[in-house]
């Protein structure tokens, strides 16, 4: 085999292996690519102000209650069933009901090392839009040092954002901004995120639908439509008066 077909097989598996395709671009006023659009969910990217890597967007409608998404975010060890390319995440250290550390892991082709991450989450809730987001960044935690079969992350934040439509649709946005770390080409690891938003708000559609009534506890505990409601250090949520149906 010649010298330079190692690389380049190298190359075609990681490739292969990310299910690559290019998509036309057409960038908007705050900068937003477009880059997809699947089953509803729009796909977009944006640059980093001096950053190589770039920022990712997904945005799609789930036909699902804002709390039955809620409770999908909080039961942690359920996220690599829908999340995309995740092989583990469990709770750190819980800091109170709407606030914790979570240990993440994903999947990588090979040759490829897998990635982790210490995250620290939290829960904001907006009264006047009727909307919850769920924001994540990395963290620093010793509960959780560096292992020698991963490559430990620099940087991860992002957020899910939560829009109320009526008790059984819920706008849902995610987007996320990954330093994968290590020596992965820049490039590369930008051509593996974009679609990570596609696979995870359609696992989260998945997610919702396959545990419909299944998390009865955590509505009566905070859906006013069950009786519940946000404590009051995190705001108050009344879908009375949200917008209608699309």
């Amino acid at each position: 085999m010649p010298s330079n077909a190692i690389p380049r097989l190298w190359l075609a598996v990681i490739v292969a292996g990310l299910g690559l395709s290019l998509v036309p671009n057409v960038c908007d006023a705050a900068g937003w690519r477009r880059l997809l659009r699947e089953d509803g969910i729009n796909v977009a990217a944006r640059d980093v102000p001096g950053k190589p890597y770039l920022e990712f967007r997904g945005v799609g409608l789930i036909n699902a209650n804002l709390f039955q998404l809620l409770a999908v975010l909080d039961d942690t060890p359920r996220h690599c069933d829908w999340q995309a390319n995740c092989t583990v995440s469990r709770v750190l250290k819980q800091v109170n009901e709407f606030e914790r550390f979570l240990y993440h892991r994903v999947d990588s082709p090979w040759p490829v090392s897998d990635r982790d991450v210490v995250v620290h989450g939290t829960v904001e809730v907006d009264l006047a839009k009727k909307t919850v987001w769920s924001r994540f960044r990395s963290a620093n935690l010793a509960e959780a040092p560096p292992v020698k079969d991963a490559v430990r992350m620099p940087k991860l934040e992002g957020f899910y954002k939560l829009e109320w439509i009526d008790a059984d649709h819920t706008r849902v946005t995610y987007q996320v901004m990954a330093d994968t770390g290590g020596m992965l080409p820049t490039w590369l690891a930008n051509r593996a995120s974009r679609k990570l938003p596609l696979g995870t708000l359609k696992g989260m559609r998945r997610q919702a639908k396959l545990f419909a009534g299944k998390y009865e506890a955590f509505h009566r505990r905070y859906n006013p439509q069950k009786g519940g409601k946000i404590p009051d250090r995190y705001g108050t949520f009344d879908p009375a008066g949200a917008a209608q149906k699309p």
